[in-house]
């Protein structure tokens, strides 16, 4: 379950790329702050239904999730010796190559997502990327994200 919160935060952050911080430093108005709010919700909702198709995918090829994690790991660290049968190998690199051709898919899909919300890919990256470093931006968006789920 780590490992897939893990990989949908990779999928989050491949679809917001990589902006250049003097474009992050944009200031963003109340409207376009509630649109970004709007477009990160369902994006966070489109995201965990990507986890359950990993999910889905990784069991279905044969590993728990919890394997697969495991071994995903061990092949990220270079210090660590893979401890997987054969079977599990070959399990992991057909999802693997699975996963890797669906994550052009999965990134249209999240773009689509925001374009639907009225927002561009490209704006939303910026936004998010501002986020991490402006605490008065990150205020003013949990105030937001406050007020909707008061309405709800």
């Amino acid at each position: 379950m780590l490992r897939l919160k893990a990989t949908s935060i990779l999928l989050f952050i491949t679809l917001l790329g990589s902006v250049s911080f003097a474009q992050a430093q944009d200031k963003v108005s109340d409207t376009e702050l509630n649109t970004f709010a709007m477009a990160f919700q369902k994006v966070q909702v489109e995201n965990q239904k990507v986890q359950e198709e990993m999910k889905a995918l990784i069991t279905d090829n044969g590993l728990e999730v919890e394997r697969f994690s495991a071994i995903q790991q061990q092949t990220t660290n270079p210090d660590m010796e893979v401890d997987a049968t054969q079977e599990e190998k070959d399990a992991f690199k057909m999802i693997m190559a699975e996963i890797t051709k669906l994550q052009p898919m999965i990134e249209a899909r999240m773009g689509g997502v925001v374009a639907d919300a009225g927002m561009t890919v490209e704006r939303f990256q910026t936004i998010g990327n501002s986020l991490q470093t402006d605490q008065e931006l990150q205020q003013r968006l949990q105030a937001i994200m406050v007020a909707k789920s008061s309405e709800n």
